[in-house]
């Protein structure tokens, strides 16, 4: 398990952006591969003891195609269409390395990296992403090509394609831990922070009980008392200011506990 994961941790973290092959599709987003060739280089220089890849092998099947039309409608306009079909097929009892039927072709790969083999399988498509019936052999060995790629990004090489981002995979995992970090400490602050509101709300409500007095009077007198002992207090964030303002409400209960006099005094200006 360990090897596992040094492998996955080497591989993700190499920058495959300047080896990247690019298919452009007619319809859809255009599929990034990294290089084959430069990506099993990559590996072999890594792990030199990783075999040649595998490719699954099932029986072949030799079939008989044909175009038929079909309508197509767009708005209002009808256009004629070609799809191939299937007439006929049959297995002639030997095996290739790639499966034939009749809705599309796919190729299975498997590389064994470190002790640990990774699978991938893919179809053989066309420019507009659409499955090939009864493809070229060109065909056939471009997606093994590219399915190999695709099972070394199981092994982590490259993966950030496939998620859509740009950074290596170690880096966008690197990323999310300090974000996530980021976030429990920015929760761990709030959280703080209600405490803080909520002390300050007791305090309050504490201190109209014991002096009778309006909370807003309360509030002003608690912030004149602040600003007489540090000018720039307000000039702190609301979390540094709850604070300081709870220590002043926790001293002002203080005095309004120790008796009438005290609580005259402490209202002087506002009698």
């Amino acid at each position: 398990m360990t090897e596992t994961k040094d492998v996955f941790k080497t591989l993700s973290n190499v920058d495959v952006s300047n080896h990247i092959d690019v298919i452009k599709m007619k319809k859809s987003p255009a599929l990034k591969y990294v290089s084959w060739s430069w990506a099993w280089s990559m590996v072999k220089s890594r792990y030199p003891d990783t075999p040649t890849p595998k490719f699954t092998n099932y029986p072949e099947m030799i079939m008989v195609t044909k175009q038929e039309a079909y309508k197509k409608s767009y708005g209002d306009k009808e256009y004629t269409r070609y799809r191939t079909v299937v007439v006929k097929h049959e297995l002639t009892g030997r095996e290739v390395p790639y499966l034939n039927t009749p809705t599309g072709t796919m190729v299975e790969c498997t590389i064994t990296i470190a002790d640990h083999d990774y699978t991938e399988s893919l179809y053989v498509m066309d420019n507009a992403n659409n499955a090939v019936i009864n493809p070229t052999m060109q065909q056939i060995n471009k997606t093994q090509k590219r399915c190999m790629v695709k099972c070394l990004a199981m092994a982590g090489l490259g993966l950030n394609l496939y998620a859509g981002e740009d950074l290596p995979m170690g880096d966008i995992n690197s990323n999310d831990q300090q974000q996530a970090a980021k976030k429990a400490a920015n929760n761990q602050q709030q959280a703080e922070f209600n405490k803080l509101k909520q002390q300050y709300a007791d305090l309050i409500k504490e201190l109209v009980a014991t002096t009778k007095r309006n909370a807003n009077v309360i509030e002003d007198q608690a912030k004149k008392r602040l600003t007489a002992a540090d000018p720039n207090w307000a000039k702190n964030n609301a979390m540094a200011q709850t604070a300081v303002m709870n220590a002043m409400l926790e001293k002002m209960l203080s005095e309004a506990k120790g008796g009438t006099d005290q609580q005259q005094d402490m209202f002087a200006e506002n009698d």
